[in-house]
């Protein structure tokens, strides 16, 4: 499937409708014989995927083979792909042609642009082992870092996507392929910036945050936006835009765009929480306690799908409920202005993002005992 996906990509628009609709046909009746007259075979992988089934940890023994292919999951998974290979075709074409540019040359705001497509197929996220190169021949306008600025109008907002990073190359490179259609749309100035934590120690994202914030500083940027690897939007309406005030991007997820004097102001993320969970939390009581206003989601539109991942206990929980306690007497002196709490070992400019490799210093031993 990923590689239809890129040849499709790759085609001629005038090649691309009669394309896709041969390659439907054929693979529907593939299908169909597959499921008439292929029986035995189908069985056999059967048997053999649930003798195999125990040497994968994370494999269940009552899932289905890859080779199933009578699933009518499949047929729509198929009808999807297609959809969305026509999808991103034609809006190639209208970010091309469609005069959106107002009076002043400014893009206007994203729910006055003429060619958001609305709700998303998710059938592309099915992909795996996608590849950077891939990504990056798809998308050879991006500048280095993954930087890219409309040409029909002059952009109203200049972002940085910030993605905190640890083991999830796979999810990383889908994320990235996922999101350049649709910031292209809404036609915002954007970079990606991939923060990792350097070595294996206990995590801590709020470090990696703020290092992260500080380098998009120097970047230029009006905001920052926040986001998980594995939640993927499902509609482009929701705005990736700069907000006038802090604003949640999902209905039940933790997306957070910020502009830079706001997350200034609420001094970032706290550098005192280790392992994993309690961050999230005490950024949102930091906000609240400084008489912001959380603009939430449009509950239709603010919706996001997540990639199948081992789920993260969180560790130590008495010592986070401990530090959510007091968040709001921390802000002023635990968090972005405690500038010798992390350093930045490396950073590197690849073809889709900014790679920083930050050092988070020390772990406490309490939350090594805990943890």
């Amino acid at each position: 499937m990923r590689q239809w996906l890129f040849l499709f990509r790759n085609c001629s628009p005038k090649r691309l409708i009669p394309l896709a609709a041969l390659f439907t046909i054929i693979y529907v009746i593939l299908l169909r014989d597959s499921a008439i007259k292929d029986e035995k075979r189908i069985a056999a992988t059967f048997e053999q995927g649930h003798q195999d089934a125990p040497r994968n940890a994370n494999s269940h023994p009552a899932e289905k083979s890859s080779n199933d292919f009578s699933d009518p999951v499949e047929l729509e998974i198929a009808r999807q792909t297609v959809n969305f290979l026509n999808m991103e075709e034609t809006t190639s074409r209208l970010v091309q042609t469609v005069k959106v540019a107002e009076a002043d040359g400014s893009c206007p705001a994203v729910e006055n642009l003429p060619d958001l497509q609305g709700s998303l197929p998710q059938a592309v996220l099915l992909i795996q082992n996608l590849k950077e190169g891939e990504v990056h021949a798809v998308h050879p306008e991006l500048g280095p870092g993954g930087t890219w600025a409309p040409r029909d109008c002059k952009a109203r907002d200049k972002i940085a996507v910030i993605i905190p990073y640890r083991d999830r190359q796979s999810h990383l490179t889908r994320l990235i392929d996922f999101l350049i259609p649709i910031l292209q749309r809404q036609r915002l100035d954007f970079r990606f910036i991939v923060t990792e934590q350097y070595g294996n120690d206990l995590f801590n994202k709020g470090r990696i945050m703020n290092a992260a914030f500080v380098f998009a500083e120097k970047l230029g940027v009006d905001c920052v936006v926040f986001h998980d690897v594995d939640m993927f939007p499902q509609d482009d309406r929701n705005p990736y835009s700069c907000p006038p005030q802090p604003r949640h991007l999902g209905a039940f997820c933790q997306q957070s765009g910020l502009s830079i004097m706001d997350y200034r102001t609420v001094n970032g993320y706290s550098n005192m929480f280790w392992a994993w969970g309690g961050e999230d939390d005490d950024m949102g009581q930091r906000i609240l306690s400084l008489n912001y206003t959380i603009e939430r989601p449009n509950p239709d539109t603010g919706r996001y799908s997540m990639l199948k991942h081992v789920k993260r206990k969180r560790t130590a929980p008495k010592l986070i409920y401990q530090l959510l306690a007091n968040s709001a007497t921390r802000v002023a002196y635990d968090g972005l202005n405690e500038t010798n709490k992390w350093t930045i070992r490396k950073v590197t400019t690849r073809p889709l993002y900014f790679h920083l490799y930050v050092d988070v210093g020390k772990v406490p031993e309490e939350w090594r005992a805990k943890s």
